[in-house]
């Protein structure tokens, strides 16, 4: 039912479909696979190097999205490029060892996504409902803790249909990569994993837009100073509520149309063309692309720590090329002195050394740090 490939094995059906796709539409999904690779990777590694470098952004909120991040850079590194391999071969090349990882991994990626996503919206809620309560509910050690699990509980449920059917699990038939799992599973998968905390998240933020409403018309009536404070608390809670609102919405999204495709997919034996189920996946990746650009974007601390870490490094470049090229002119001018007759070593090309001097080149860099800053 989750296999990306094409190709499911239950007990009671085998669909298995080993023909490759025309080469226009293998090729744009291909190419649709290695920018999400790229751009997964590169945002993910982004948002996760500026929060750790900048300490006022490691929040309980931020320690979170690094571990959403970490899952999703780990299925753009070990899922998507078999996927974009498959696309362009039109086959699967590799052992059943590779296989195996690269379905566990895949069948991982949806709770570890719905976890990390619901423990965010947890701490949102808690943060706007019990603002009092939240230092306790999430301490460090209880963050430790529910990261810890997260990751230990999604990697089982990735394993169990090894754990269930031992490694004769995995297969290469066909020369296509498949995992072997029953109905019970992948009901399972989808209610307990899926269904049930989404269903969860979306009446936590419903409750968050009641109470804000509500909240609302209580700071249009009154003006008192001390609510007015405690109206600006609520509303920051609730704003990062909103950008954890975004992220669920994009996760919906692009799940919900790969699920539906692949469940009726499964009823009907196969019935779907092959171009729709691999759209779908393309669809379902874009997820781990969006979700560093919806948080880093959004939130205005990390937005401004991302283009400060920007300008710092087009600084730095910018410095050292001007470096190198002041020097690359000292050594040039200075080979110019001995090489040229009647020229005194002291000048070169009847201009003065100290151009190019020490004094000079520091003076310089003070008066482009001036500028830069």
């Amino acid at each position: 039912m989750l296999n990306n490939n094409s190709a499911l094995i239950v007990p009671s059906i085998t669909i298995t479909n080993s023909s490759t796709l025309p080469p226009d539409v293998s090729i744009p999904l291909a190419t649709c696979f290695i920018l999400i690779i790229i751009a997964s990777i590169l945002f993910n590694t982004i948002l996760i190097f500026v929060i750790l470098s900048e300490r006022h952004l490691q929040t309980i909120t931020n320690v979170y999205i690094i571990n959403l991040a970490v899952g999703d850079m780990l299925l753009a590194i070990a899922v998507v490029p078999f996927d974009a391999d498959f696309m362009l071969r039109g086959y699967y090349p590799y052992g059943t060892v590779l296989c195996g990882i690269k379905e566990v991994l895949f069948i991982f990626s949806l709770p570890s996504a719905v976890f990390n996503l619901f423990l965010l919206t947890l701490e949102r809620f808690v943060s706007v409902y019990f603002p009092f309560k939240r230092i306790q509910y999430f301490s460090k050690k209880n963050v430790f803790i529910s990261i810890s699990f997260s990751w230990i509980y999604t990697i089982n449920v990735g394993l169990f249909p090894i754990y269930y059917n031992g490694p004769s699990a995995i297969k290469v038939v066909g020369k296509i990569c498949q995992m072997e799992f029953s109905y019970k599973f992948a009901i399972y998968l989808i209610s307990v994993n899926f269904v049930l905390p989404v269903l969860i998240m979306v009446s936590m933020y419903f409750s968050l837009f009641l109470l804000a409403h509500k909240h609302q018309k209580q700071i249009q009536r009154l003006s008192i100073n001390s609510l007015r404070k405690q109206s600006n608390s609520f509303q920051k809670n609730l704003k990062a509520a909103k950008t954890i609102f975004l992220l669920v919405g994009n996760f919906l999204v692009c799940w919900v149309s790969f699920i539906g495709i692949a469940l009726s997919n499964l009823i009907c034996g196969g019935c779907h063309p092959r171009e729709l189920t691999w759209i779908s996946n393309v669809v379902n990746y874009s997820n781990i692309v969006f979700n560093p650009i919806i948080y880093g974007m959004l939130n205005k601390t990390i937005r401004k720590a991302i283009y400060k870490k920007l300008f710092q490094i087009f600084s730095c470049f910018c410095k050292t090329h001007y470096q190198n090229y002041i020097m690359r002119q000292i050594e040039s001018n200075t080979s110019c002195t001995y090489n040229s007759p009647g020229v005194s070593k002291h000048n070169t090309i009847g201009m003065p050394l100290t151009l190019f001097g020490k004094d000079s080149h520091k003076q310089s860099n003070e008066s482009e740090a001036d500028t830069l800053l």
